[in-house]
């Protein structure tokens, strides 16, 4: 069974149209479902299924820069004013073949922590909104 570590991994926001690296990022996650839609009928004794929509989110958690003006202000921009924002998962890193899941996301959180002997921290919450797109990375 291969592995791989999550250091090589990258989190990316597009802005202008180009997907930029989130520095310092401490972890992630992306989480996806399926719901189900239940059918089951009083004379029954199992229940039954229909096969509900997908949705996805997800979290990042990155440490504080302040000199960061681009991709940090981009999220909080898109918190504030409620404007979909499209992330790049890398969990391979970047190059060519390695996977890239793209998808649309509102940032329906955005926190930032500091605390005795730790350094601060903003956590990124988000949903999407529409299909996740796997694609192979060209280069």
């Amino acid at each position: 069974m291969s592995k791989i570590a999550a250091k090589n991994s990258l989190v990316m926001i597009e802005v202008s149209n180009t997907p930029t690296a989130i520095m310092a990022c401490k972890d992630w996650a992306l989480n996806t479902s399926r719901g189900t839609i239940d059918v089951s009928t009083i004379d029954s004794e199992w229940k039954e299924f229909l096969t509900g929509q997908v949705s996805a989110d997800g979290s990042v958690t990155v440490l504080y820069d302040p000199t960061d003006s681009t991709v940090q202000t981009a999220i909080e921009t898109a918190m504030w004013e409620g404007t979909v924002v499209t992330i790049h998962l890398r969990p391979e890193g970047t190059g060519s073949g390695k996977p890239d899941y793209e998808l649309d996301v509102l940032i329906t959180g955005w926190n930032i922590t500091g605390a005795t002997e730790d350094a601060i921290s903003i956590s990124i919450s988000f949903t999407g909104t529409g299909a996740i797109t796997k694609t192979q990375q060209s280069a």
